[in-house]
């Protein structure tokens, strides 16, 4: 989810969005559904593309805020359309960024959600250096990714078993991974909790 949007914007942009809306929400469900945030509580989606998932987050924190991010501005614009209520009520803010410069303080963040988007962050370990920083201590990051992206980067175990190298480098531990059928092919889940130890920190840091 870098600089690089082709493909994502003016029109081919709409479309991949109106695409993504209708095929991809079982899958937004099933990555807030394995976040499973409090209702008070602060969440950022990496990535959020037409919006859908953003909607999904909304209805599970009716007290807390839903922050987003993502490089397309075509996105952006579908995303702000769908949830154009939370918006102007400043339940949700949602803009136009890369996953490598997050525009939150840290530690903002009680959990973090990324579906469809982290083969897309570029360059990779500053991204990820990034949602470490503004997750606080104990928040879970949950990434929810098509196994076919994936595929077009690495074999699945081969890319599964660095990106756990590099969470657990850049701060995170208990780190998971699970596939499931979802209604757009398969998905491979990995969910990994921000470390509470200094030690982490120290590391994470670098």
């Amino acid at each position: 989810m870098g600089s690089d949007t082709t493909g994502f914007e003016g029109t081919a942009g709409r479309l991949a969005g109106a695409v993504m809306a209708r095929l991809n929400r079982d899958m937004e469900d099933a990555a807030i559904d394995e976040l499973d945030p409090g209702a008070a509580d602060c969440v950022l989606a990496v990535g959020f593309g037409p919006g859908v998932g953003i909607a999904g987050l909304l209805a599970r924190l009716p007290g807390g805020l839903v922050a987003g991010i993502d490089p397309s501005s075509a996105m952006l614009e579908q995303a702000q359309r769908r949830n154009r209520a939370a918006v102007d009520a400043g339940r949700a803010c949602l803009v136009e960024a890369d996953a490598a410069a997050i525009p939150w303080p840290d530690r903002t963040f009680h959990g973090a959600v990324a579906v469809n988007s982290i083969q897309l962050w570029d360059p990779f370990d500053a991204s990820l250096r990034e949602v470490a920083r503004v997750l606080a201590p104990g928040a879970a990051l949950v990434t929810l990714t098509h196994r076919w992206a994936i595929e077009r980067r690495a074999p699945v175990t081969e890319w599964t078993e660095a990106t756990t190298a590099q969470l657990r480098d850049r701060g995170f531990e208990a780190v998971g991974c699970k596939t499931a059928r979802y209604r757009s092919g398969e998905g491979v889940l990995l969910r990994a909790r921000r470390c509470t130890s200094p030690r982490c920190g120290d590391r994470a840091a670098t």
